[in-house]
């Protein structure tokens, strides 16, 4: 870590803005949250760092589990992988959707390919029907107000709702032979990328962590290069880049890895609270 990145200034920490990502992050995977976590995040905040959830999920597990860490009311979420930002009590800051005729053409290539997909609107998804990888990697039991169609694309094309993100899904394994292909196929139209190993959410280009962290800001008056942030998968990449200290956890991909100014330990042996004690250990705290 660059001696200067974290330097003390005038005895506070050189950061006012803190955002994590849930899921491989501060979110275990048999999604419990440590009490060793929640109290480092309020240590941060005992030391004037205004914190943020930027998560792929949709609002309603966002909340959920951001109440777990200690956000309350006014406490944004950044949510839908950047698509949205919205209180804890429920006021939408922002909220990008993607193009109808941009998602009806995604949902065609995956239909193509014989994916599964899923079209988020708010805090509802319309589905594909089930493939294997759809029953052996998603959980069922988070699920709630999914409705199976038999084509999305014809759903959307049909009249549907403009979607707030797409999810495709497939085997782990599997995702790698078209992940660039997709990329490739929607370069610079649409942001595509891997948040789970049988995971790839499809959103506008301004539907990113990023762009919901820069919102943010714009919105506090926060300087980008005061502000933390810790994630573990693709699609935290460009929030890492973004952050004055982008912090990579765990078993990240190279490219993380390569995003990132520093690395944590795993969520299973609590490298997000590690990190941040010792941060605070450093400075004194």
């Amino acid at each position: 870590m660059p001696e200067n990145t974290i330097r003390m200034e005038n005895g506070r920490l050189p950061y006012d803005l803190g955002a994590f990502d849930l899921d491989g992050t501060v979110l275990r995977r048999d999604l419990k949250i440590t009490d060793a976590t929640v109290e480092a995040l309020n240590a941060l905040r005992g030391r004037g760092v205004r914190l943020v959830v930027a998560t792929g999920r949709r609002f309603s597990g966002a909340r959920e589990y951001a109440g777990r860490l200690g956000f309350e009311d006014d406490d944004p979420v950044v949510c839908y992988g950047g698509s949205m930002v919205r209180t804890m009590g429920g006021e939408t800051l922002l909220h990008r959707k993607l193009h109808k005729a941009l998602g009806v053409e995604a949902l065609r290539w995956a239909e193509e390919r014989g994916l599964h997909a899923r079209v988020f609107l708010d805090d509802r998804i319309v589905a594909s029907p089930d493939t294997p990888a759809a029953t052996g990697f998603l959980r069922r039991g988070e699920e709630p107000d999914v409705e199976v169609v038999a084509s999305p694309a014809d759903w959307l094309e049909g009249g549907g709702e403009e979607p707030t993100k797409l999810v495709f899904v497939d085997r782990p394994d599997d995702v790698p032979r078209w992940l660039q292909e997709a990329r490739d196929a929607f370069a610079g139209r649409l942001f595509v990328t891997r948040s789970l190993p049988h995971y790839v959410e499809v959103g506008g280009r301004e539907g990113t962590k990023a762009k919901g962290l820069a919102f943010l800001c714009e919105r506090w008056g926060i300087p980008p290069e005061r502000t933390l942030a810790f994630g573990d998968a693709d699609n935290d990449v460009d929030m890492l880049r973004f952050a004055g200290l982008g912090v990579a956890v765990g078993g990240m991909t190279d490219e993380v890895r390569e995003a990132a100014d520093a690395v944590a330990p795993p969520v299973d042996e609590d490298g997000v609270a590690a990190f941040i004690n010792d941060l605070l250990l450093k400075k004194g705290s």
